[in-house]
């Protein structure tokens, strides 16, 4: 690829980004669909939950999680977008006589891409996070599930007489 391929390639990506990074802040900052981004884990008094329900609880948290983790590699791939027009810019002008000049004026004609860049960086951070409670809600989720499975199962045989009397000795 040649460079112009490769900067109109660099430019679609961040046209592409942009809007949907904007779009997930704002269901995070207004809460107009969070649902989309966050599920809460009942709490202990409303554990008594049917299995469609724990299975549909089951399917939102990954669900969420699908779409968070999917921001969050949004994020990334935006802030290297961002990081590299900053160096471009911050080493195409260092020049000066000496250091600090060439210092100064890179930082000078860098400051919007830095700002962006640093911007950048804190919605990764964001999206980071909330990839990581996604991650434990989903893992949640599940493990309440398998848990009354067991103990569905542990009811049905204790209905049904399979345990013995062996069943309850220690060794």
């Amino acid at each position: 690829m040649n460079l112009q391929s490769i900067e109109k390639l660099n430019d679609l990506l961040s046209e592409f980004l942009s809007p949907q990074i904007t779009e997930i802040l704002d269901a995070y900052g207004s809460g107009s669909s969070s649902d989309q981004y966050f599920v809460s884990i009942p709490e202990s008094d409303s554990i008594d939950m049917t299995m469609a329900d724990l299975a549909s609880l089951v399917a939102r948290t990954s669900n969420v999680y699908g779409r968070v983790t999917r921001f969050a590699g949004m994020t990334r791939a935006y802030y290297k977008i961002c990081e590299g027009r900053y160096k471009k810019v911050y080493k195409s002008n260092r020049t000066g006589r000496n250091e600090a000049e060439r210092e100064a004026n890179a930082l000078e004609a860098a400051e919007e891409q830095y700002t962006a860049m640093i911007t950048a960086e804190s919605v990764v951070q964001l999206a980071e996070s909330m990839e990581g409670a996604a991650r434990i809600a989903s893992e949640s989720a599940r493990k309440l599930l398998d848990k009354s499975q067991s103990m569905q199962i542990a009811s049905y045989r204790e209905e049904k007489g399979s345990y013995l009397d062996s069943d309850f000795s220690t060794y």
